[in-house]
């Protein structure tokens, strides 16, 4: 479920509008429709289905860390591969203006959601949404051309646990539609040589993530550990991989989101503010 204090919903009329877009957004019945903090423009989410949550924020974070960014270029090539509403990609093309790119997402339903978002945030013309099953993805869009990837694959196996009853539950959760081996091979073949692959994934399951990207030649080239409060165990892990990198693995100090008090860290709070480095302010490519 999405974290309440990541969203709110909109004020009464004659409150400020949105700032970031124009148009009135179509809302289907089985919608909501939130303002983003700080006034960062609204978000359509299904209203029963899956919905966004901090790993997301993780996530969009990490590459905003990364010394990645591509030199003496144009565009930034990017995909995100199981979108969902979207929210990720509206982060990064917010943060980065060269950023174009994809999302990815095989319920026709949230792709549909997922294109309204983008109309909502004035990035149509940037970010495309292709529903699309992402092992199967169109030859044109097969290329090895990508300058970075996102994902925030299920993280469970399919036989581990309960599945959801519900389908958009239950695809975000468990390996419904792709495993984590099919995730870094369908990466693998889309990045451009030295591409950066970036991924969330629960701390239980990282040597398998480790794994899988290095046979798919995807080389783990950074590590943070993502834990709820001092002196408990890792949740998550964030990982950076470069297609075709040297071995050389850098493991992060840990990142806290609350304190032994339960009050969010200074840096979850930084997130939360979207108060993230500025384009072209942190080193240069490894």
């Amino acid at each position: 479920m999405a974290d309440r204090k990541m969203t709110r919903k909109p004020g009464p009329p004659g409150g400020p509008p949105p700032p970031e877009r124009h148009l009135q957004p179509v809302q289907r019945e089985d919608e909501t429709i939130e303002r983003l903090l700080l006034d960062k423009g609204l978000i359509l989410q299904k209203r029963l289905g899956y919905r966004f949550s901090i790993d997301a924020l993780l996530l969009a974070y990490l590459v905003t860390r990364s010394p990645a960014r591509p030199r003496g270029r144009g565009e930034i090539r990017y995909m995100d591969l199981g979108c969902g509403c979207g929210i990720i990609p509206i982060l990064l093309a917010k943060w980065e203006c060269r950023l174009h790119g994809y999302g990815v997402e095989i319920q026709e339903s949230v792709a549909d959601l997922a294109q309204r978002n983008m109309q909502l945030h004035g990035l149509e013309e940037r970010i495309r949404i292709l529903c699309a099953d992402l092992k199967r993805l169109p030859e044109r869009h097969t290329g090895r051309c990508f300058d970075w990837i996102t994902c925030n694959p299920p993280y469970r196996q399919l036989r581990s646990g309960r599945v959801n009853p519900d389908p958009q539950k239950a695809m975000a959760r468990h390996e419904v539609t792709a495993s984590l081996a099919d995730v870094c091979g369908v990466m693998a073949r889309l990045l451009r040589p030295r591409g950066r692959a970036f991924l969330i994934y629960p701390a239980s399951r990282s040597v398998e993530l480790l794994s899988r990207m290095r046979h798919a030649g995807l080389e783990p080239r950074y590590l943070r550990p993502v834990y709820p409060r001092p002196g408990q165990s890792a949740r998550w892990v964030l990982v950076r991989a470069v297609a075709g990198g040297k071995e050389d693995l850098l493991v992060d100090e840990p990142l806290l989101l609350e304190d032994a008090h339960g009050t969010r860290t200074p840096e979850v709070e930084a997130i939360f503010r979207w108060d993230w480095p500025e384009v072209g302010g942190r080193g240069e490519l490894v």
